[in-house]
């Protein structure tokens, strides 16, 4: 799909938004990124403060919804003068905690501006896009009356571990009509995503002093066999095809087993992170390992292995590829920049799959940033891509909560 840029004057007064300015942004993101948000550990109380700040002023309401243990996300509408659709933007107030401090080039949380970036845990994943939301927030709140339909913003508590913040906002009524997951996507347009599936096998054996371990039963004997069958495994699902996404994977990521060096362990504990295409399902996938897995078990039967889910999770999800709404992002996007952006598949995560799977929502995921400058050292932002996500994002909410309906 091609379009023309926008004409002059539009383009023009679009970039001359005091609020989708790179100084506002920037301000904004600086001062998101200063609060400390880490999961697990600090959690998101900061940033409730933060987000309820940056909306006064705005006439939008907004509203705290409890996640679990005292932990809130925020619901934050800026509501249009007509009963008409509803827009939603969303994205996570957490972060990873910090990894190798002491390689970090700046103050992990400083929030440093430097060669073009903006640099901080979160920067990229996912504050600046938090920052676009609200950008957009003050950037249509002087024509709210003039609004056919409403704005919805979210800032979901907990997806850095696959808590439910966004599904709590969505059981609590604020949905709508299409939804923006702004999650860093290099200004590129996601109508489908991965999930992941999380998985304990437990390994039993029977402990006893090693010099007569013959007597016990080393849970080790069979570690093997199981990372046999699992990497097998891994090998079948990364070869199912999708248009837009890699294959699945599954991962073992963590082992643990014993407790002293002259002792058999009691058991072995292998951890395993399921990455999903869309049409397969987290229980689906529980399943199909304990399958797998059952020869390794049957061979002790006083011992069987186990295969459990743990933590939260997250479905895979899409939309079609060639949706009205994905086509008039990916269009805006043309005309808003006079460069083309392509349509794919996110092989992360996020909380998408609650927007379109739980609300049943026309949603995509856009925003600024590169995933691979995410969870990591000097993690980072381009400021050029902030900009443009939020000049982009705040076409496409003129267009559908100001203009006659298309």
């Amino acid at each position: 799909m091609t379009t023309a840029p926008l004409d002059a004057a539009e383009g023009e007064a679009l970039r001359a938004s005091p609020a989708l300015s790179a100084d506002f942004l920037v301000r904004v993101l600086q001062d998101l990124v200063r609060a400390r948000s880490v999961n697990p550990g600090i959690f998101e109380a900061q940033m409730v403060t933060r987000v309820q700040a940056w909306a006064e002023g705005t006439g939008a309401s907004v509203h705290p919804v409890e996640m679990f243990d005292d932990r809130y996300s925020v619901a934050v509408v800026l509501q249009g003068g007509h009963d008409g659709p509803r827009l939603v933007l969303n994205g996570h107030m957490d972060t990873v905690p910090i990894d190798g401090a002491e390689k970090w080039t700046s103050d992990p949380f400083g929030a440093e501006v430097r060669d073009g970036y903006v640099y901080g845990r979160g920067a990229c994943d996912m504050k600046a896009g938090l920052a676009v939301q609200l950008g957009v927030l003050h950037h249509l709140a002087p024509r709210v009356a003039d609004m056919r339909g409403s704005l919805v913003l979210h800032f979901a508590a907990g997806e850095e571990c696959a808590e439910p913040g966004t599904l709590k906002l969505i059981e609590a009524g604020f949905t709508g009509d299409w939804g923006i997951v702004t999650e860093p996507t290099s200004l590129r347009v996601a109508t489908a995503e991965r999930g992941i599936g999380y998985y304990t096998v437990r390994i039993p054996g029977r402990s006893i002093h090693a010099s007569r371990s013959h007597l016990g039963l080393n849970p080790l004997e069979r570690l093997p066999a199981v990372l046999e069958a699992l990497f097998a495994y891994d090998r079948d699902v990364r070869t199912k095809p999708h248009p837009l996404l890699p294959g699945g994977s599954c991962t073992p990521t963590v082992v643990h087993a014993g407790v002293k060096e002259n002792a058999v362990a009691e058991e072995c504990v292998l951890l395993l992170d399921r990455r999903l295409l869309p049409g397969e399902t987290v229980d689906g996938e529980l399943e199909e390992i304990r399958r797998r897995l059952a020869p390794i078990s049957a061979a002790v039967a006083d011992e069987p292995i186990e295969v459990t889910r743990f933590r939260w999770s997250f479905q895979p999800a899409e939309i079609p590829a060639d949706s009205p709404f994905a086509l008039r992002v990916q269009d805006t996007f043309a005309a808003v920049t006079g460069r083309p952006t392509e349509i794919y598949g996110t092989p992360f995560a996020s909380d998408v799959h609650n927007l379109v799977n739980d609300a049943g929502m026309e949603a995509i995921t856009f925003g600024p940033g590169n995933v691979e400058e995410c969870h990591c050292i000097d993690e980072r932002v381009l400021i050029d891509q902030l900009r443009d996500a939020a000049l982009v994002t705040a076409k496409v909410a003129e267009d559908l909560l100001l203009g006659d309906p298309a």
